[in-house]
């Protein structure tokens, strides 16, 4: 018997294949950031139909993997394949026909099970396409909004707006005030004269 990782093997060659597993387990949780669901259903979709590992140590990486999966709320169940398992190698139909009938039919669940999940990729890239049209519809409208306020506001020159109210009003109140010191000027001037030509009779 051979160890790898708390398992014992029979063969050799089972053990080696374990090994890698355990390897590849290891080298895809340092390397992944497995806290986005998203990526996570992504990889092991994909670890899946690939069929990347078939020794209880894959399969059980695969099934903390779903398990994660299936405590994320936002993920849909039927986007989460299930983890194909097949019969040890010395179990064996006697018959192989009923083999080949049992893999068939195993592989035909499997491709189906693909499809869906591509469907569902598709259909979640469809809403992403829509809602990035509709935000790059209302963005153009806010630009134009945007672009048509500094026209009215070039355009309105000395026409009293919101943005040069403050402005427009303080040099009304300036010129008014220069044009009574004027107009005072002028009535003391004119005082001055008249008191002049009386003090002249």
């Amino acid at each position: 018997m051979y160890k790898v990782e708390g398992y014992e093997f029979e063969t050799k060659k089972q053990a080696e294949l374990a090994q890698k597993e355990a390897e590849g387990v290891r080298y895809i949780k340092n390397q992944t950031g497995m806290k986005d669901p998203e990526l996570v259903l992504d990889l092991y979709n994909k670890l899946v139909t690939r069929e990347v590992f078939v020794t209880p140590i894959g399969i059980g990486f695969l099934r903390e993997l779903q398990e994660y999966l299936h405590t994320t709320p936002y993920i849909r169940k039927e986007s989460i394949m299930p983890i194909p398992v097949y019969r040890p190698e010395p179990v064996a139909e006697e018959n192989p026909k009923e083999e080949r009938k049992i893999q068939q039919q195993a592989k035909k669940r499997m491709e189906e099970k693909a499809k869906v999940v591509r469907q569902d990729q598709r259909r979640k890239n469809r809403d992403y396409k829509m809602l990035f049209h509709v935000s790059t519809f209302f963005a153009v409208i806010f630009a134009a909004g945007i672009v048509g306020m500094f026209v009215i506001t070039f355009l309105s020159g000395n026409n009293v707006n919101i943005m040069n109210y403050e402005s427009s009003v303080i040099d009304k109140y300036e010129t008014w005030e220069s044009e009574l010191q004027e107009r005072e000027q002028r009535i003391l001037e004119r005082e001055r004269e008249l008191e002049e030509q009386e003090g002249a009779r």
